[in-house]
């Protein structure tokens, strides 16, 4: 009997040896694909998903929405699939402060912004809410995607930010309620809507008006329950958040040119596979041309969508942009020390 225990023994003692060696084989193997996105190579892990939450104000018909959703298909695309995104439109997360704040601090990993707001994280970027500051888009683009626009993204991702394009809302021109506006005499008294930016604020104070922060999100009820007469927006914010429903007059005054940087977590991105950081700059810098030249064309049909619901619009050589741009010199006499020499290169961009 003795001998007969004990082959039996060392058989089982050896199939339990064999399968502890199995489970901590297969065990290291999964912590090596866990670690990171890496698997034992060393190399990114094909398998492994990231999601991406994005949050802006804009309505499903805006550019910045239609931009953003080819952006995110072209990323997924050539990401195969490893990226995924959940976009969060209309200001369900609340006003573009709120948004830069929450990208900042990491709770929302990027979003699309209008430039106004963004000056409250990094000043600098401000000087491109100066009134009047460019001639025309010619103008803005070469300002943007030249040495200049790679000084301002450079202090945007010193920030906590990763930048990926300087993208477009477009020209903001006046509108109101209340009358036509064709040169600055016509805006005294009105009391004007705009956003948390002592430019915007020093503008509208300079044009006779009394200016009043109001957050994106609460500008229609605003106009209805006559809180506020008017505002600066593009054709496009116009039209697509049906602000002529409560607006009677727009004149195209281009008082300012609205940018809209692509901003992500700088953290988020730094943690993310090498491969996949390479096609988010890459998408970023291709889809804001894409987006810029979708705004323009939209704007167009936007305008003469506008005409025909009733609205009417001044054109531009209808309106003294001369006066205008003479009653704002006061902003530049305030901001001069601000900037350094930014105004000065900006205007001197051909």
């Amino acid at each position: 009997m003795k001998n007969k225990k004990k082959p039996m023994f060392w058989g089982i003692f050896l199939i339990l040896l064999f399968s502890l060696l199995l489970t901590a084989c297969g065990s290291k193997n999964e912590s090596d694909v866990s670690d990171g996105g890496k698997d034992a190579s060393g190399s990114a892990d094909k398998k492994e998903t990231y999601v991406i939450k994005v949050g802006h104000i804009a309505p499903d018909e805006h550019s910045y929405t239609k931009g953003i959703n080819a952006f995110a298909e072209a990323v997924e695309e050539a990401t195969d699939g490893r990226v995924k995104f959940e976009i969060y439109g209309n200001g369900q997360l609340g006003g573009e402060r709120d948004l830069i704040e929450q990208v900042q601090l990491g709770a929302l990993d990027m979003t699309l912004v209008t430039a106004g707001p963004v000056g409250n994280f990094v000043d600098k970027f401000s000087v491109l809410e100066m009134p009047f500051l460019f001639r025309d888009l010619d103008h803005v683009y070469k300002t943007l995607d030249g040495e200049i626009g790679k000084e301002l993204t450079k202090m945007l991702d010193e920030a906590g930010f990763k930048t990926l394009g300087i993208w477009e809302n477009g020209f903001r021109h006046i509108l109101n309620n209340k009358k036509p506006i064709k040169s600055p005499e016509d805006m005294k008294g009105l009391k004007m809507r705009t956003v948390e930016n002592d430019i915007y604020i020093s503008t509208f104070r300079a044009l006779g008006t009394d200016p009043t922060p109001i957050a994106f999100p609460e500008l229609y009820s605003s106009f209805s329950q006559g809180i506020v007469d008017g505002s600066d927006l593009s054709y496009g914010v116009t039209y697509t958040t049906k602000m002529h429903e409560v607006q009677k007059y727009l004149s195209e005054v281009g008082i300012y040119y609205a940018a809209a940087p692509l901003l992500m977590n700088k953290d988020f991105f730094d943690s993310l596979p090498s491969d996949i950081q390479q096609v988010l700059v890459e998408k970023g810098e291709e889809f804001k041309h894409i987006q810029r030249k979708m705004n323009q064309e939209m704007e167009e049909q936007y305008k003469e969508e506008l005409k025909k619901s009733g609205v009417e619009i001044l054109e531009k050589d209808q309106v003294d942009i001369a006066k205008f741009e003479k009653a704002v010199e006061s902003v530049y006499q305030e901001q001069k020390d601000r900037f350094g020499d930014l105004i000065e290169r900006i205007r001197a961009v051909q």
